[in-house]
């Protein structure tokens, strides 16, 4: 009876370290839309698959989470080129290289037409506080002629009022 409980709990341990074994040897599936990696800490080193490359310059594409690294992808999309020539992936790597060489072109005119843009507005803000002063200027210089008319006026009267003094 004693040796039917010891084997009970020994195949229940065994059991348990069948299952834990299993668990330790199993991953779990990358999610989607992340390039599957290699095994980093390998007994041998293997090139990237064609796949795994190309996988890997689409991430460098960014997503929501992470801004694009036009260089990075760029590379690796040569690499994929390069290493595999024959490659099925060969048409869509090529298809994003030219469309990030287009789009870091693009990049680039928006950058100059930014600096451009804001050097215009600094001249506009510029002209604008010039102008400004010179209303300010004119609208003084308008009253002070405003007020030199009233004073030509009231001159003009007493001139009038003495030549009939005078007569």
């Amino acid at each position: 009876m004693l040796n039917r409980n010891i084997w009970k709990n020994y195949r229940k341990y065994l059991i348990f370290f069948l299952l834990v074994l299993l668990g330790a040897c199993s991953s779990l599936p990358s999610p989607p839309g992340t390039p599957p990696r290699a095994n980093e800490k390998s007994w041998f080193k293997r090139s990237p698959a064609d796949v795994d490359i190309f996988y890997q310059g689409i991430s460098y594409l960014g997503d929501k989470e992470k801004a694009a690294d036009y260089a990075k992808a760029r590379a690796a999309f040569n690499e994929l080129l390069n290493t595999y020539p024959k490659s099925k992936w060969r048409g869509l790597a090529e298809t994003f290289i030219r469309r990030i060489d287009t789009d870091v072109q693009l990049i680039e005119k928006a950058k100059e037409d930014n600096a451009k843009l804001l050097k215009e507005n600094e001249q506009v803000k510029k002209d604008n506080r010039r102008l400004l002063e010179e209303t300010v200027q004119l609208i003084q210089e308008n009253e002070q002629l405003k007020k030199d008319i009233q004073l030509l006026k009231s001159l003009e009267v007493q001139l009038e009022k003495r030549e009939k003094m005078l007569r």
